[in-house]
């Protein structure tokens, strides 16, 4: 019994350790990609999420590659395609890893208004989510403030919990500064290049 307890204690302290650790690269990573606060939440089947990140390049050209939004491809958004464009509007089909290993397809809208120093986007057609979320952008000289809103209705209960929920969230969001940053080739002082290794 006590090498069943001791077993059963080692295996709980290896799950504890692998969930610190998961936790604690998702940070690192967040940070790297520019990340300063992040507030996810729910109320039954409405998600609200609230990011603020800071680039380190100027809000013209933070804005232009946001509204390249076809350029984005990481581990959380697999592809986009483009479905179709006119004056300041764009629909895409996005690939987006979701709970479990399977691809969710999402036709998402984007409108953009350079003078107002947003853009905003919603699902279209979507039977298991809507969402709209506003993007809006301030000049800091050398940098951009970036004030993310997000607000997705769950139409489909998923039989996942709400942690995983977050993560996917979460990991959309950070994915998209992770390729702003790498369209704008922006290092930070804790990344190197292969170059730099002894």
């Amino acid at each position: 019994m006590k090498t069943l307890l001791k077993i059963v204690g080692g295996v709980i302290v290896l799950a504890v350790v692998a969930i610190v650790g998961w936790h604690y690269y998702q940070m690192h990573r967040a940070r790297q990609a520019g990340l300063l606060t992040e507030d996810i939440t729910h109320d039954g089947d409405i998600w609200k999420a609230d990011f603020t990140a800071r680039i380190p390049a100027p809000e013209q050209t933070v804005f232009d590659a946001i509204k390249n939004v076809e350029n984005t491809h990481s581990d959380q958004v697999k592809s986009v395609r483009v479905v179709s464009q006119s004056g300041n509007k764009k629909t895409v089909d996005m690939d987006i890893a979701g709970p479990g290993g399977q691809v969710i397809t999402t036709e998402l809208e984007f409108e953009y208004l350079p003078d107002e120093k947003k853009i905003v986007y919603n699902t279209v057609n979507n039977p298991m989510l809507e969402t709209q979320a506003v993007y809006q952008l301030s000049d800091e000289g050398a940098s951009t403030f970036i004030d993310y809103h997000q607000n997705t209705h769950m139409l489909q209960s998923l039989p996942v919990p709400d942690g995983v929920i977050k993560q996917v969230i979460r990991g959309i969001f950070v994915s998209q500064l992770e390729t702003l940053k790498r369209q704008l080739n922006i290092t930070t002082a804790d990344q190197t290049d292969d170059d730099d290794d002894p």
